[in-house]
């Protein structure tokens, strides 16, 4: 069986719930069951050995399906093709989505919270920068990406100058991006807090990498992604709503202050 297929099916016993919660509105038949696609990435959604998925997103969902009855079904999938099968209008809905012009075309966000990336960079290396440019300018300097991700207007183009230096290493997941760093392959990552607590502790790198701030000015949505072609106007303004009344009634900062410390939740919740 592919790891895929073993998560789903723990993921099945796991949140088949989601959607059975007494409703805030009661559910009708344009509110579901709409497929979920989730994907594992730091304290937003992980797998506990003993207490089996957890995570912000997870909490999330719980509570949009408990405030509007809409009724999701989640399963568990790479990041790369939950994008390719939302442009191509064949998944429903997904989690923590960066907007942009292009995605906006087939999909709207419902935002429930903001971030930014950090560069991560072994101690010594830390020591002689002091800026993009910095790492930019050093030839022998590589970077490893996520397939797919979206990091901020701060350091996109600078990932677009390093590759096409031919200086950038892309894979599927966090994991994977870290395990090549401790391997010494490449010289840089880039994370955000919400991430990187359980991907340096699962890969053994504590002690290990320095935190860069680079981009102090970033402020980059994430959000619940709906299919346009999918999901009805109508409900996709039922989740919206209810994202905002948990936002307005502490809801939303109490679900990220069960994975994070709350200097950094303060910081994370989207402007009202």
């Amino acid at each position: 069986m592919t790891r895929y297929l073993i998560r789903n099916l723990v993921l099945a016993s796991i949140i088949s719930f989601i959607g059975l919660k007494q409703p805030v509105w009661a559910a009708d038949a344009n509110c579901g069951p709409f497929n979920v696609a989730m994907y594992e990435l730091g304290s937003l959604f992980y797998f506990d050995e003993a207490k089996g998925y957890l995570g912000i997103d997870k909490d999330i969902i719980e509570a949009v399906a408990s405030r509007t009855g809409c009724e999701f079904k989640p399963f568990l999938d790479s990041r790369v093709r939950i994008w390719t099968y939302l442009a191509d209008g064949t998944l429903d809905m997904s989690v923590s989505g960066i907007p942009n012009p292009e995605r906006e075309q087939f999909a709207r966000f419902i935002i429930y919270f903001q971030a930014r990336n950090y560069l991560l960079v072994r101690p010594e290396l830390a020591k002689r920068l002091n800026s993009l440019d910095a790492f930019f300018l050093d030839p022998k300097l590589r970077l490893a990406v996520v397939k797919s991700f979206k990091h901020g207007k701060n350091f996109d183009q600078w990932i677009d100058d390093l590759r096409a230096q031919g200086r950038v290493d892309e894979y599927p997941d966090i994991d994977a991006v870290a395990r090549i760093f401790r391997l010494g392959r490449v010289d840089g990552l880039l994370s955000m807090p919400v991430v990187w607590s359980s991907v340096i502790k699962r890969n053994q790198l504590e002690g290990k990498v320095s935190f860069l701030d680079f981009a102090p000015d970033d402020r980059i949505p994430h959000g619940l992604i709906l299919s346009r072609k999918r999901i009805p106007k109508e409900a996709a303004e039922r989740m919206r709503q209810a994202v905002s009344a948990m936002q307005e009634d502490g809801t939303l900062e109490k679900i990220f202050n069960r994975y994070l410390p709350a200097d950094i939740v303060k910081r994370m919740m989207p402007s009202q």
